[in-house]
């Protein structure tokens, strides 16, 4: 059935209130980031344009090979290495013209030999652009995203940042707290901020900052690194550790008269190191972790598999120093843009558009999210795209939900509306087919049934109720049948009386044949239950029937609580007025001149005369069908010979002619009513020729 506005608006939400809180569930569950995490690796690990890292720093990791180095030099090289290494390795660096050196170690315990400590924290002490990592905890923040960072008006002494390690719940590294830390400090933003400054490295304002975290635009992992030796070298430290070791060892010897600072004092005033793995650090900020097995300090980052900690530090200085944070838009934009999203699919489900449209639009919706969301990578933002894509989803599940109810309910409707009126296989055609019927209302060409029971009034009175119902219900119920099997629809009931059409709401090429012989099929059928009439109340009934075909206007009529698919227009009332028109010629079945055109020489038609109806002008001709051709007997057969050579001379005017035949006709079947109305008015016109204008019509004063 056609909908309202306002019904179409009520099937929109009732399928969209449910996928709206669906959607809002599945954003606030764990499952969201989850996705969302997933989305941002994959990314991060192929992105769509690649971000060179800035200049100016370098990368010195303690690997397998510098700690076999140690141990060829008499010093320890298990793991940690001896804080004289670390020492040596700081004055390596120094030498070699380091611009800031920062250490990713945390020194928590006592070494065994205490003298290395106090080596270590003085030589530290001493040079100014030596960072050490610390781990107290930091405090939480609660400024939002307006607070910026500003860089320091003092350093503590020696200079730390804080190792941060915020993961997310698959426990990989994104995030970066910035304020504090290793990588601000190296940067120019150490512990001390200021909203109103700027960075006096960078000459910009500070980045913003929130507790969560900043999150991070990878530039790849080590050995993606080493692919930029101009830009970020990547070197081991022990030709660094080996370049600062007799120094180290002679400040130790002479700790008591030289002390750590002289030390520093005394690596500054050496000549700076030469050659190429010495020069690959000058004037850079280095920074220093470890890479040799079984250290532990391994983590699992976006970029996928376990890194060295120290990338983590370096690429948030990265950040810093060139393009800056990726910028996470906030996770109410995601799901702002996922409820716009379901707006044209409820447009869809509204008008029940064909499933593969709402497929291609959520696939289109989708994947334009999956496109914003990878571009957008390489343009500083990333757009959380689960709650979006979600929406898609659970938009098209929503369409799919509502096209199986609406498809569910339209099949319920035909099974309703046709399921008792036509033939079960015509029922099933049209729940596959919804194209076959237009409910809404058009033309076609069919033919239209009326047939009624003559007798029957006088048989009520005779018979109790239950049985009179018994009867009428048997009657219909046979009589339906007989229509629906020659492909009727059995349009309604009125008393004994009943309306078919063929031809609707299935299409049939032949309807007009098949109303035809429904209507011998019925008169078959009715001699056969007056067989048990005679003999049961000693009557019999006939079956008056009219059959016309023509041109109709078919769909619902009646008012919103109660409609009938039925048919209208002129075919149809003629075929009514038809059947009742079978007195006044003393036949069963009578059929209009337009249905005797299409059953041609298939059946036996006998030609009447032109009928006018009342309230109309025109005539038509009017045929009784008499049967099937090899179903007639030789005496039928030379009465409608006879009877159709007398009408065809009536009709000519050839009066005198026609008495002839007409006498013949009425010798084989004295009680033809119309014959022996053709053979009074021949007999008349042959004395007194009616005028010029004279048209065989016979004319229906009553409806």
């Amino acid at each position: 059935m056609p909908q309202t506005p306002s019904s179409g608006f009520a099937l929109r939400w009732r399928w969209l209130l449910p996928v709206a809180v669906a959607l809002v569930a599945f954003h606030f569950s764990p499952l969201r980031p989850t996705l969302d995490w997933a989305f941002f690796d994959l990314a991060s690990r192929r992105p769509l344009r690649s971000t060179p890292p800035p200049d100016g720093s370098a990368i010195v990791v303690i690997d397998d090979a510098t700690l076999d180095q140690l141990r060829a030099e008499g010093l320890e090289g298990n793991w940690p290495p001896p804080r004289a290494a670390f020492a040596a390795l700081i004055a390596g660096l120094e030498r070699a013209g380091a611009k800031r050196i920062v250490l990713d170690f945390t020194f928590l315990d006592h070494s065994s030999a205490g003298e290395q400590d106090a080596l270590l924290g003085g030589l530290a002490a001493g040079l100014p652009n030596v960072v050490l990592a610390r781990t107290e905890r930091q405090m939480p923040v609660f400024w939002d995203e307006a607070f910026v960072l500003g860089h320091p008006t003092c350093f503590t002494v020696p200079r730390t940042g804080l190792v941060p390690s915020i993961t997310d719940a698959d426990g990989v590294l994104r995030r970066y707290p910035v304020q504090g830390s290793l990588a601000a400090v190296a940067a120019g933003y150490p512990v001390a901020f200021s909203a109103a400054e700027t960075s006096p490295a960078y000459n910009e304002t500070p980045p913003r900052h929130s507790d969560l975290g900043a999150l991070l635009r990878w530039h790849g992992g080590l050995n993606q690194l080493r692919g930029f030796p101009e830009r970020v070298p990547v070197l081991s430290a022990a030709r660094f550790i080996l370049a600062g070791l007799p120094m180290v060892v002679r400040a130790a010897e002479a700790a008591p008269e030289f002390g750590p600072t002289p030390l520093a004092a005394a690596i500054v005033a050496e000549p700076p190191l030469q050659g190429a793995g010495f020069d690959a650090v000058r004037d850079r900020i280095v920074f220093v972790g470890s890479n040799a097995a079984g250290t532990f300090d391994q983590k699992p980052f976006a970029i996928g598999g376990l890194e060295p900690g120290v990338l983590f530090h370096w690429t948030a200085w990265a950040n810093l120093a060139g393009a800056g944070f990726l910028r996470e838009l906030p996770a109410w934009v995601a799901l702002a843009l996922a409820m716009l999203l379901l707006a044209p699919l409820a447009a869809l489900a509204a008008r029940h558009a064909s499933i593969l449209l709402p497929v291609l639009i959520a696939a289109a919706m989708a994947g334009a999210v999956l496109v914003a969301a990878y571009g957008g990578l390489s343009s500083g933002w990333f757009l959380p795209p689960a709650t979006p894509v979600a929406a898609a989803a659970l938009g098209l599940l929503g369409v799919v939900a509502e096209n199986f109810w609406t498809e569910r309910r339209r099949r319920q409707q035909i099974k309703a509306l046709f399921g008792s009126y036509v033939a079960t296989e015509v029922v099933d055609l049209l729940v596959r087919d919804p194209a076959a019927i237009q409910l809404g209302g058009e033309r076609r060409e069919a033919t239209v049934f009326f047939c009624d029971l003559a007798g029957f009034t006088d048989l009520s009175e005779e018979v109790s109720p239950q049985e009179l119902l018994a009867l009428v219900n048997g009657y219909l119920e046979q009589t339906s049948d007989c229509l629906m099997a020659h492909g009727a629809y059995v349009d309604k009931y009125i008393g004994d009386a009943v309306m078919a059409v063929f031809g609707v709401p299935k299409t049939l090429p032949d309807h007009a044949l098949a109303a035809c012989r429904a209507a011998l099929a019925a008169q078959r059928l009715l001699a056969e239950r007056n067989t048990h009439l005679r003999a049961t109340h000693g009557r019999t009934l006939s079956l008056r029937i009219g059959v016309n075909t023509g041109e109709m206007v078919v769909g619902n009529v009646g008012s919103e609580r109660k409609k009938n698919y039925t048919v209208l227009g002129d075919a149809v009332n003629l075929a009514s007025r038809l059947e009742g028109a079978n007195k006044e010629f003393g036949t069963r079945i009578l059929v209009g001149a337009a249905t005797a055109r299409q059953v041609g020489n298939r059946l036996v038609l006998r030609p009447l005369a032109s009928l006018r109806v009342k309230g109309k002008q025109a005539a038509v001709p009017v045929f009784e069908l008499v049967g099937e051709p090899d179903e007639l007997s030789p005496d039928e057969e030379h009465f409608l010979e006879a009877y159709g050579r007398g009408h065809e001379l009536y009709t000519a005017r050839r009066f005198r002619d026609a008495v002839a035949a007409l006498e013949t006709a009425r010798s084989l079947i004295p009680d033809d009513l119309m014959t022996g109305r053709l053979l009074a008015d021949s007999r008349r016109f042959a004395l007194h020729p009616p005028p010029p204008d004279w048209l065989p019509i016979v004319t229906l004063d009553t409806k």
